[in-house]
């Protein structure tokens, strides 16, 4: 987001108190003298910093995955393969101040773990293009009204593949024992992974607390503006924006039809969607969305003289996750503080 000078100078004006003769009658001090304005932030906002900004210590979202062995005497082990990690991000400062970069890196939660092998290979089509998403992502706040915008970017480090709103941020400080913590804590974070009880065993000191200032932020976002991602419909897979289509000889979208996917096993009839122009490209849609946590919808296009698959996320979809525990989606994450970070990774016993 580009500052010009032209509101700088309307704002000192109107501190000032400027009129249009320019006097000095009023008594009003030079705007060189007057305190600077400090931009105004919603309480969303405020309560996105407390966590974001990296003087704050940045947010920390746990990602997890364990196994477990047990010998023939009762002793606990965790499964090779296992893993237990945070997605730590931050911004140098208020995005009031205008477009702000992400930090983004990646931390083990737990010292007998080591981090996994960590990639991706996200792919967009943007204006009849395919861009492939930056990893680590490289995504650039603003604020939007009283929310905050997420704008990640193409490898080409410019071009964004896809935006979230963040329209609710809720801050909860967090107090006394860990197993004592609000419910959503351990349903909604992968922090519930380490409430498991193995043989008797738990996967954690219980009489562990938090330490003073510890606090979880938990956000809803959604989308902005129609997403469509794409891949590999067959064999081979690949990297990149050259994607494997599903058909080099058929010339338009409805003669792929009808066609059975690779990836979720449906079989398409040309009524089961819409054709529609999307990204750039001519698209058949599905009228059904697929069986995903997120609301999604698949997609088959044309480009090039070949016919490719995809999926669309329609503007305005909330981002939702399957929940910890089984059931419906949950449509909020939750992210630690740093201080609430180091109590977990002080309780783990693994």
């Amino acid at each position: 987001m580009k500052i010009y000078p032209c509101t700088v100078t309307l704002l000192t004006l109107a501190l000032a108190g400027c009129g249009g003769g320019g006097g000095s009658s009023s008594g009003t001090p030079a705007p060189s003298t007057l305190a600077p304005s400090v931009p105004a932030v919603s309480d969303a906002q405020k309560n996105y910093e407390s966590l974001a900004l990296s003087s704050n210590g940045g947010l920390h979202y746990l990602v997890g995955s364990l196994g477990f062995s047990t010998s023939s005497s009762g002793a606990l082990s965790i499964s090779s393969g296992s893993y237990f990690y945070t997605d730590d991000s931050s911004i140098p400062q208020s995005a009031a101040n205008g477009a702000q970069t992400v930090s983004v890196a990646f931390s083990t939660a737990a010292k007998t773990l080591a981090l996994p092998t960590l990639s991706g290979n996200a792919r967009y089509m943007i204006n009849g293009t395919v861009y492939a998403a930056a990893y680590p992502d490289q995504p650039q706040v603003t604020y939007s009204g009283a929310n905050v915008q997420e704008s990640y970017l193409a490898t080409d480090g410019k071009t964004v593949v896809r935006t979230f709103l963040g329209t609710s941020y809720s801050s909860t400080p967090l107090s006394g024992l860990i197993s004592a913590s609000p419910a959503e804590l351990f349903t909604g974070s992968m922090l519930g992974l380490i409430t498991n009880t193995i043989n008797g065993n738990s996967l954690y000191n219980q009489q562990a607390s938090w330490q003073t200032g510890s606090t979880y932020l938990k956000v809803v976002r959604q989308y902005v503006g129609d997403t469509l991602s794409v891949g590999d419909c067959v064999a081979p897979a690949t990297t990149g924006p050259n994607i494997t289509p599903c058909s080099t000889t058929v010339a338009t979208v409805e003669g792929l039809f009808p066609h059975t996917s690779t990836t979720d096993g449906l079989t398409y009839q040309v009524g089961d969607g819409t054709i529609v122009t999307l990204a750039g490209v001519r698209a058949w849609v599905a009228k059904a969305p697929l069986n995903t946590a997120l609301p999604q919808y698949r997609v088959y296009y044309q480009n090039n003289g070949a016919i490719y698959s995809g999926t669309l996320v329609k503007d305005g979809t909330p981002l939702q996750i399957p929940a910890l525990g089984g059931g419906a989606a949950q449509s909020f994450y939750i992210f630690l503080n740093n201080t609430a970070l180091q109590s977990v990774k002080s309780a783990v016993n693994f």
